[in-house]
């Protein structure tokens, strides 16, 4: 790619990040995009994310990663493991909580697995592994509150993904319930979770293979975020996919995620700002 077209495609790119952005604080109002704003690999979808945060001027509360399984990455379209930060401002930590659901439109429930580190694995020449993050780590269930801030008519399954990946991973807030410390001869692919939203059924679970061992994804987020100059520090929070299938809800509902053993977290979408 000559220079001239560099530039140009860095100003698209640009471009991109802004709207994103600005679409943040007003998501009722998601942003239509023309096929030359789709990212042409992961190189500019890390790009447009990274810039995206530098815009919004957040503080992160660790990091999500999502199809962390390889059935999930066939069902979605996905090549690799879809990252994105957690922000402070969207980080609730506790097991039941009022939210205002104007500031969620558009988005979407799910359970997880998620972590919160107790020591940094910095970088280093060697990939982390899975059995290493084992004892850096204190488990929590959490709920991901999952949704884009794009419209994009007529991409394919391959450029809906580096969309997602570019708008911060699909990532709008998250919810980590009580800390498990004893956690690692948990069978999480088969473990069940019931979670529901108001009356309605429960969602289904993925299990088994639609479900990575978390360990492992938290070491390939590890090993991911090296290659972009990122660590995670002591008190970061991390998360590993979803285990169940996204629900919607709206202004009113109730959504209840028990997981057993694990515990339980409590939602109230209500009215107001």
């Amino acid at each position: 790619m000559s220079e001239t077209k560099a530039l140009l495609r860095r100003a698209i790119l640009d471009d991109l990040a802004d709207q994103l952005s600005a679409a943040w604080p007003q998501p009722g109002s998601q942003v239509a995009l023309s096929q030359d704003q789709f990212p042409h690999d992961r190189a500019e979808a890390y790009y447009v994310q990274d810039r995206m945060h530098q815009l919004l001027g957040e503080r992160v509360a660790g990091w999500k990663v999502g199809a962390t399984s390889q059935k999930m990455r066939e069902l979605d379209g996905h090549e690799d493991v879809i990252p994105g930060r957690i922000f402070i401002s969207r980080n609730y930590v506790g097991t039941r909580f009022d939210l205002p659901f104007a500031k969620f439109p558009n988005s979407r429930i799910e359970t997880e697995f998620a972590f919160c580190m107790t020591a940094s694995p910095a970088l280093r020449d060697s990939p982390w592994t899975a059995k290493e993050m084992e004892g850096m780590m204190i488990m929590h269930p959490a709920i991901e509150i999952i949704g884009t801030r794009f419209i994009a008519d007529g991409a394919s399954k391959s450029e809906n993904s580096l969309l997602v990946v570019a708008d911060n991973g699909g990532g709008v807030a998250f919810v980590f319930g009580d800390p498990i410390e004893d956690w690692q001869d948990i069978d999480f692919q088969n473990h069940n979770i019931n979670l529901t939203v108001s009356d309605g059924p429960p969602a289904e679970n993925f299990l088994g293979d639609m479900r990575c061992v978390p360990s492992e994804a938290v070491a390939d987020l590890v090993n991911h975020l090296a290659e972009r100059g990122e660590v995670l520090r002591a008190g970061d929070y991390v998360s590993t996919g979803a285990a169940t299938v996204p629900q919607p809800f709206g202004e009113g509902d109730i959504i209840l995620a028990d997981f057993g053993m694990l515990g339980q977290i409590e939602l109230n979408f209500v009215g107001g700002a």
